[in-house]
């Protein structure tokens, strides 16, 4: 134990300090208090460093959920753009040349309740899917058409189904030439 009064080291169990008399349980007293106050401290300190890593902790999960939400923004504006490249894109065999409009502009002419979306296969070819319905032999069809997009811009057409049933090479040409010359020269104030 230390003297309260001049710091001297105390024997335990002293009743006075042995350098300036001061009676140890002023100091027991003093030290109990001293200690209860301490304690007292260490919880403050303790409750203030938890709360400190909880707003941590919730900081850095705010902080993915950020950044998972920017990137799903990011991939789908990526997939937005390759909608876009491909309905503001034209075929080779159909340019603007020869009054044909571009993909978008002919599709949207010739199918009715029209939706584009992009998305990564299982395969991981990146696919934009136009689906939209039209009359094949007198009777509404559902067409589902993919594109299979490349990082330079281009695509190909990858798959025609109508009705969920897949279609062949000489149906989708086709499908194609009546899409394309239905819209070649059509008025573009629509």
């Amino acid at each position: 134990m230390i003297c309260k009064k001049c710091g001297n080291q105390i024997k335990e169990g002293a009743k006075f300090c042995n350098n300036c008399g001061y009676e140890s349980s002023n100091m027991n007293q003093d030290n109990r208090q001293y200690n209860s106050n301490m304690n007292q401290q260490d919880q403050q300190q303790n409750q203030q460093q938890k709360k400190k890593t909880s707003k941590i902790i919730i900081g850095i999960i705010v902080t993915i959920a950020i950044i998972v939400g920017l990137s799903a923004l990011a991939s789908g504006g990526d997939y937005s753009s390759k909608v876009s490249s491909v309905k503001n894109g034209y075929f080779q065999a159909y340019s603007s040349d020869d009054g044909y409009p571009n993909v978008g502009d002919a599709f949207e002419n010739y199918f009715d309740d029209t939706s584009w979306k992009a998305f990564t296969s299982d395969d991981d070819m990146e696919i934009v899917e136009f689906n939209g319905k039209f009359l094949y032999y007198d009777d509404e069809t559902d067409c589902c058409l993919q594109f299979q997009t490349y990082e330079d811009g281009s695509f190909d057409i990858y798959a025609v189904e109508f009705n969920g049933i897949p279609q062949d090479k000489l149906t989708i040409s086709t499908l194609l030439d009546d899409i394309m010359d239905e819209a070649q020269y059509m008025d573009r104030n629509d």
